[in-house]
């Protein structure tokens, strides 16, 4: 059976939405009822970005606040769009497309946490708020077919931007 190009991206959308799911689940650490308190988040090795060697530790602890949030808002995205959940879907978007924006380096800021990341970081940033947008309207008119092909735009740029950052591109 051969599959049409947008049968293909609902597929994809679908395959790399499981994966995420499988790889959270086995990654996050199993709970257990202990007397003993719970290790620092810097104590364990959490799922997530590792940290690129560039930005100083201060800095990616307040990014690393701001990137807890996004995540929550991204995997509740994965789920609402997967599961057809149009509302959950259109929330989290919503969320994401408004979510506050790092800005750009200003003359004299060069020792600012947004000099500190490349261009391209701001480039997706942008990009994902118009593709969140998307996203939240394509849930909102509970079109099956929009919602997995800007869904799958959207985690495009995800990817890019988490690349952008890892790599400093």
């Amino acid at each position: 059976m051969k599959l049409s190009r947008s049968r293909l991206s609902v597929a994809l959308v679908g395959f790399l939405s499981a994966g995420f799911l499988l790889h959270a689940s086995a990654a996050e650490p199993a709970k257990t009822k202990s007397s003993q308190p719970s290790p620092k988040a810097s104590d364990a090795k959490l799922p997530g970005l590792a940290a690129p060697d560039y930005i100083p530790e201060t800095a990616r602890t307040l990014l690393r606040k701001k990137m807890e949030r996004h995540g929550q808002d991204a995997r509740e995205l994965m789920f609402g769009v997967t599961l057809l959940q149009y509302d959950i879907a259109k929330a989290a978007a919503q969320r994401i497309a408004s979510e506050p924006r790092f800005v750009r380096p200003i003359a004299g800021g060069e020792d600012d946490l947004n000099a500190l990341l490349p261009e391209r970081f701001f480039v997706l940033q942008d990009e994902s708020r118009t593709r969140a947008q998307a996203v939240a309207t394509a849930a909102e008119k509970k079109d099956d077919k929009a919602l997995a092909e800007s869904y799958g735009r959207l985690v495009e740029t995800c990817v890019a931007c988490h690349s952008a950052y890892l790599h400093r591109q």
